[in-house]
């Protein structure tokens, strides 16, 4: 018996997610050809042990498990699994969230019917921990046009989008360098690649909200603030080089940085203000009003900031 067709692979980085992972799984054991990639970041709750009975279960050929050694992130455990999958067809997810197989499958079998498609993409609803939908919250997901503004848009989660192998290689490996914001830095890679997508109205996958640790900041991070602005470098560079850089782009990814500055400098980290403003007037140096309003910013006290950040969070 030979092995079996893999068309399409799941690849999943876990850190400390094995209450989770039985459940992340599931769903991928009812798509047709599809593949586990399970990547073990370091764990130590025993999802190595969870991981094996999963194998033993649903059959190597199903659920592949890499392990690294210790915590690497999430970015390097993506890039690992991306090495090992076998499927021509490639989606990413977190070990905490959960897909929707019947979404996964009209990904699918859209990049089947449109050969001429690098990837596909659908809708992901927030939920609580018990994966109820959060009502007050519009599912991410939505068209966008192929603009230079919108090269710095989020229209679909991580876990949202099917895309062909050859479009990752491409687009290239997610960067180690980013402790956040990495799924933003790289949906906007694969938009100045050039690639078609397409937005299939259907719901894919939900993403819970638990207490445990996430990739993304709800509280201050100098860390994940540095990412920001190694991610606006990278996009705008990206986009100078791709040719699709105007003052619409430049202006969003510098209004980011500003909020950023603004948030570093209410929680006291004068230097991280600092970069994040120079960074934005470098992103604007062409639009003499936009720059000299940035440069005012560098010279506001500490008490500005803390007013300003309290109406961002309220």
């Amino acid at each position: 018996m030979g092995t079996p067709k893999v068309s399409l692979s799941v690849v999943c980085p876990s850190y400390n997610r094995a209450s989770f992972l039985e459940e992340c799984v599931y769903p991928v054991m009812a798509v047709p050809d599809a593949e586990f990639v399970l990547v073990d970041d370091g764990s130590t709750d025993g999802t190595m042990e969870l991981a094996r009975t999963l194998q033993k279960r649903h059959g190597k050929d199903r659920i592949v498990v890499i392990s690294l050694r210790g915590n690497q992130g999430a970015q390097v455990a993506r890039n690992c699994g991306i090495e090992q999958a076998r499927g021509d067809m490639i989606l990413f997810c977190d070990s905490d969230d959960v897909l929707i197989a019947s979404g996964v499958k009209e990904l699918a079998e859209t990049l089947i019917k449109n050969p001429h498609l690098n990837y596909a993409y659908g809708k992901v609803a927030m939920t609580d921990a018990s994966l109820t939908p959060l009502e007050s919250v519009e599912p991410i997901g939505s068209p966008f046009v192929d603009t230079s503004f919108e090269m710095a848009g989020y229209h679909w989660h991580t876990m949202g989008a099917l895309y062909r192998r050859s479009c990752i290689e491409t687009v290239g490996p997610w960067n180690p360098a980013l402790s956040g914001s990495q799924d933003w830095e790289y949906q906007a890679r694969v938009k100045l690649a050039g690639g078609r997508g397409l937005f299939i109205d259907t719901l894919v996958g939900y993403w819970r909200q638990h207490e445990g640790g996430r990739v993304g900041a709800r509280k201050f991070r100098p860390d994940y603030v540095r990412s920001i602005v190694t991610a606006c470098d990278v996009i705008l560079s990206g986009a100078i080089t791709k040719r699709k850089c105007d003052r619409t782009l430049q202006r969003r990814l510098a209004k980011k940085l500003i909020i950023h500055a603004l948030e570093s400098g209410a929680h006291g980290d004068v230097s991280l203000r600092g970069l994040c403003l120079q960074q934005a007037a470098s992103s604007v140096s062409d639009d003499r009003n936009f720059s000299l309003m940035i440069k005012g910013l560098l010279l506001t006290p500490s008490w500005f900031d803390r007013a300003i950040w309290s109406l961002f969070v309220k």
